[in-house]
C-alpha cells in the first residue's frame, strides 16, 4: 500500500474547493484499486486453501497406506513368511459357490 500516500497527497485547510474534489476523486480511485487488489488478495487466499486441502488430504492418505504396510509387514514376520514365500504359491481355484469354501 505504498502508493496510498502518493496518490492521494493528503489535503490543508486551506485547500480550495477545486482541491478537494481532485482529492475526493483521487480517494475514490485509491479505493476502487484497494477493492481490487483485496480482491485479488482473496482469491489467492482461496487458492492457497484449495492446495492446502489437497495437500493435506494426499498426507492423510499416504500415512494411510504407510500404516497398512506397516501393519501387512508386521504380519508377515509374526507368520513367518518372507519375500520368496509369495513368488512361489502355486496358483489356485477358487471356488464357485460357498459350500467349496466350507469344506
Amino acid at each position: 500500500l505504498e502508493w496510498l500516500g502518493e496518490d492521494l497527497g493528503w489535503p490543508t485547510p486551506l485547500t480550495s474547493a477545486a482541491s478537494l474534489l481532485d482529492f475526493d476523486e483521487r480517494a475514490a480511485g485509491v479505493e476502487r484499486r484497494f477493492r481490487r487488489e483485496l480482491e485479488a488478495a482473496r482469491e489467492e487466499l482461496l487458492a492457497a486453501r484449495a492446495r492446502y486441502t489437497v495437500a493435506r488430504r494426499t498426507l492423510a492418505t499416504l500415512a494411510g497406506y504407510r500404516r497398512d504396510c506397516q501393519a501387512f509387514l508386521a504380519w508377515q514376520e509374526e507368520n513367518n513368511i518372507g519375500e520368496g514365500d509369495w513368488e512361489e504359491t502355486e496358483a489356485m481355484e477358487v471356488p464357485d459357490n460357498d459350500a467349496d469354501l466350507d469344506a
